[in-house]
């Protein structure tokens, strides 16, 4: 599952894990209502919720329809989970590295506004390989996923930051611009099927796993069909973490993405390494995966029980697809606060060129200070426009650094 940002996803996706196993739990409503409201949060495209385990406080949890298992990425020494039926395991996933220790955890409750799980699997990890916190710029304890959308038909309402449950015998009133789709439930990741333009003219009809936890756009496999081919303008790129380490690959504009009668163009596409997706290429005979940074520009309507998916256009529709073009990435090592450091500075670019270094703190962009800036509004400025002008003031141990930066598509 392709997360950050992008996980991917920013593009710093938080890379979706692989097949642990699964528990017949039970999630359900606790009243007799036909729908509960959540609202959310939304960062580098990534849906944040409320989540509360046994006893615990509310816990925010990343909502991802790639993940499996409930992860824990990480606590707080005042977080309590009173976790039942422990058991220490390994597991692998994503990654070019190595595999990672984590507790299995069976027989817990999970709670959200309105809902109740029962019999509910939980996995904590013993490192906090994603480092989510930082990357979100607010404290991110987990993810949930597969559990939510199996048992309820789920309408993200990305404009709103609205997350809608209905009951699985509901039945929704068709908006005018709806178009409905055939979503094909594999085990538990749910895939569409879609048409892929290429620079050489092209059109390849691709299979792809619906993956709201990866802030990209799109993500193509390159080994899955020999048709397939990187764009003529590429650049290298970190493209995130997986359980088992980083994932590197390079990134490339399409001419156009389709599903049904939505056509979208010239959109940014990730292409990892093949080393980096060695344990989900053969799964399901995927092709790659569908971001939020193509799900973010409608209302999504997941129906899992009824094996459909709905998509009706928002305003953000027919925005053109920008990334960050700075040639670095933003972290709060404070989550919570407006504290940024650089990090991952891209080889060759305009970031590198001037001599940025990974943990250099960002003071001013364009005479703003950054402590009145939230994330969301700095990482619109560093994909704003090619060409424009960027002062940064930073600081490097007890030294200040000013350079004038100007935005660069490389793709």
């Amino acid at each position: 599952m392709l997360i950050f940002f992008s996980l991917c996803l920013l593009h710093y996706p938080v890379q979706a894990q692989e097949e642990l196993n699964i528990d017949s739990d039970t999630v359900f409503f606790t009243s007799k209502r036909k729908k509960i409201n959540i609202p959310f949060d939304l960062v580098h495209n990534l849906i944040v919720i409320p989540v509360r385990i046994n006893g615990s406080q509310p816990l925010n949890f990343i909502l991802d329809s790639g993940v499996k298992n409930t992860l824990i990425t990480h606590l707080y020494h005042d977080d309590s989970l009173d976790l039942k039926e422990i058991n220490k395991i390994t597991i692998q996933g994503l990654g070019e590295g190595h595999s990672i220790e984590a507790y299995e955890s069976d027989g817990n409750e999970m709670f959200m506004r309105g809902i109740k799980g029962i019999n509910h699997r939980v996995y904590v990890l013993l490192e906090d390989v994603f480092d989510l916190s930082s990357y979100m710029g607010m404290p991110v304890h987990g993810i949930i996923g597969y559990d939510i959308f199996k048992n309820f038909i789920v309408k993200i309402n990305y404009s709103n930051k609205n997350l809608t449950l209905y009951r699985p015998d509901a039945t929704l009133k068709k908006k005018r611009k709806a178009e409905e789709y055939p979503l094909h439930i594999e085990g538990t990741k749910a895939y569409v099927h879609g048409n892929v333009r290429q620079h050489n003219g092209d059109t390849i009809k691709v299979k792809l796993v619906i993956d709201t936890g990866a802030s990209h756009s799109l993500s193509l496999y390159l080994p899955s069909d020999g048709r397939l081919t990187l764009p003529p303008k590429v650049m290298k790129a970190y493209l995130g973490r997986g359980l088992s380490g980083d994932l590197h690959g390079q990134i490339g504009r399409l001419e156009a993405f389709a599903l049904g009668k939505y056509e979208l163009e010239d959109l940014p596409a990730s292409y990892p390494d093949a080393e980096s997706i060695k344990l989900a290429i053969n799964m399901g005979g995927r092709n790659g995966n569908l971001g939020s940074d193509v799900l973010s520009r409608f209302t999504v309507i997941f129906d899992y029980p009824h094996s459909r998916l709905t998509l009706i256009p928002n305003h953000r529709f027919k925005e053109p697809f920008n990334y960050n073009m700075a040639g670095f990435e933003v972290v709060t090592p404070l989550p919570g606060t407006n504290f940024y450091v650089i990090s991952n500075v891209i080889e060759d670019s305009p970031a590198k060129l001037l001599g940025l270094e990974p943990g250099d703190q960002l003071l001013n962009v364009n005479g703003r200070k950054c402590h009145e800036l939230m994330l969301p509004e700095l990482l619109e400025i560093l994909k704003s426009k090619p060409g424009r002008t960027l002062r940064l003031r930073l600081k490097r141990q007890q030294e200040i650094l000013d350079v004038d930066l100007v935005l660069q598509s490389r793709i």
